[in-house]
């Protein structure tokens, strides 16, 4: 068998194939966290409740749904009164 002491330094291969391994988990770790900090976007299964009419709705504020986005966009920048 090819089994190393635990005492025994790494060698330059497994340093560099290690310290790649941690990078990529890094990587994966900091790709997740920035996907389940986003906010916004359709969830699954979300429907309209209002027949589509934001104005007035009470679930707008939380509301992902493409014409919620659009209307709670045009109403930030002042383009409907």
């Amino acid at each position: 068998m090819n089994a190393k002491s635990p005492s025994a330094p790494a060698t330059r291969r497994e340093f560099l194939r290690d310290g790649a391994r941690y990078a990529l988990l890094a990587g994966l770790a900091a790709a997740s966290a920035s996907l389940v900090s986003r906010r916004g976007g359709a969830l699954p299964n979300q429907t309209c409740i209002n027949r589509g009419i934001c104005r007035g709705c009470n679930a707008l504020p939380n509301c992902g749904l493409p014409q919620a986005l659009s209307f709670k966009q045009a109403t930030q920048t002042g383009s409907i009164p």
